[in-house]
Order: C-alpha cells, then structure tokens, then sequence
C-alpha cells in the first residue's frame, strides 16, 4: 500500500458542483510539512480533506494566506451513511485517502460517509454493533464477511440488526456478500468455504425478511470491481480502479433499492 494511502492527506475542491482532486500531501518525517496549493484566483471555495486510510494523526493545522479566511461551509444533508466492515472498508490498498470507495461515494453523492472499517477485524462484534447505532445515518452498509467465517455470520448477523432496530426501527441495512477473491477461480476448497459463507449471510437475511424485519437489502457482490479481475492488488484488497467500480457498483444498488435519489448522482 502506498505511503501517500497510509499516512497522506488529500485536498479537494467544489468546482461547479463536482468535487475535484488538487493534490496529496506526501508523508516523509514522523512530522510533515506540505504545500498543498498556491497562486490561486482570489475567490470563496468549498473544500474537502481527507485524512490518512491508516495512520492516525496526534496533529493537524491548516495555514492559509494571511488575507485569506476560513468559515464553515454550507450545510449539505445532515444525515450520513455509516459503512461497518474489514480494512477493505478502512481503505486497503487505495494509493491515497480520497480513494476510498466510502470517500468516492461521499462525493458523489455529496453525502457524508462514516467509515468502521477495521483492519483485521469487523466481525459484526457486539460493542460496535451497539456504537454505530447510536448514530442516526440515511442507512448502513454492512460489508463485515471477509473477516468472518460461516459461524459468526450465522450466530451474529441477526443480532447485529436487532441492536440497530432497537434504537432505529425503519432505518435501512444493506448486507453486501464476501467479494469472491482471485484465487478462488482455481482454489476449489477455499470457493466451497466462500459459497457456504454467503449462502449463511443469504439464509439469515431471508429468515429476517420471513420475520418481518422491513427495510433490510441484500447485495450479491458478482461483478462488484468488474469482469476482468483487474481490480485487486493481492486478489483481495482493492487498487484504485477497483474503489472507483465498487464504489459505482454500490451507488447503483442504492439507487435500486430507492434509498438516494438518481439525481443525486
């Protein structure tokens, strides 16, 4: 993974409604120092910065032209999208923050994106399961099955949903299946596990619809970074190119299911 992913910051700009990359403060010491834009027209912008995908930072400051000013910018939807899962969620392998496929999603919907993502884990665990519904988002996008094995997804999936439904009763959840890996096209033991892994995510999603459980979505991830397997850095983790087609691939499932807008997009 780039160190520019791991420890850098980017910098975007509105332009005319779309927002546009600027450029990537490269880490280089433990503290670093970066110009990120000069010699601009002189005129009000609305900016985004994304923090680094895996470092975290003690410290930031912003310093601007002494004429210059920062105020808070306008008010887009107050509610968000909260996305639960793996490092392939956290970020893992983008070569820069901005992408993220949470951080393409937020631009493109002009929507904030809380991202869980944990590394080696987000296995649908009860302490975060109870932490994120505390928020109050647009809805939850759970992507928790590579870090999972048949097991947990069947004794954990409905809990996780019952702790959401016991503070948000209508709020949609959106299960999305265990990408299939590269490998998995020859490593017959391993597809077995993967088929059997989101057949459970399958059979509780249906036992909660069965249920009577409203508002609850199911995402097969066939295709989800393309057809050419091109997407990946080790068969697992995303390269850029595979952000930006799951990041597409999600967008066009949530306009499916009527949960944001096409003109939004």
């Amino acid at each position: 993974m780039a160190e520019t992913g791991i420890k850098g910051v980017d910098l975007y700009f509105n332009n005319n409604g779309k927002w546009q990359y600027l450029n990537t403060a490269r880490p280089v010491n433990i503290e670093n120092e970066f110009m990120l834009i000069k010699n601009m027209p002189v005129e009000m912008r609305e900016y985004k910065m994304y923090l680094p995908l895996y470092d975290g930072i003690k410290n930031i400051e912003v310093g601007i032209d002494s004429n210059s000013v920062i105020e808070k910018p306008a008010v887009g939807n107050s509610r968000s999208i909260i996305f639960y899962g793996t490092s392939i969620t956290q970020g893992g392998c983008a070569s820069r923050p901005g992408m993220a496929h949470t951080n393409i999603i937020s631009r493109k919907l002009n929507i904030d994106c809380i991202n869980f993502g944990f590394s080696g884990n987000g296995k649908m665990e009860q302490p975060i399961n109870e932490l994120i519904s505390g928020f109050d988002p647009l809805f939850y996008v759970i992507e928790c099955l590579p870090n999972m094995t048949t097991e947990q997804v069947t004794e954990r999936t409905i809990p996780l949903v019952k702790t959401i439904r016991g503070r948000h009763p209508e709020t949609p959840i959106v299960f999305v299946e265990n990408f299939i890996y590269e490998s998995l096209a020859l490593n017959s033991v391993e597809n077995s596990i993967m088929i059997e892994k989101n057949a459970s995510l399958k059979k509780e999603y249906d036992k909660m619809i069965e249920a009577g459980f409203s508002n609850i979505f199911y995402i097969n991830s066939y295709n989800a970074t393309g057809d050419d397997h091109e997407g990946t850095v080790d068969g697992v983790h995303f390269t850029d190119l595979g952000f930006l087609r799951y990041a597409e691939f999600l967008i066009d499932k949530f306009i499916l299911f009527g949960l944001i807008a096409t003109m939004d997009y």
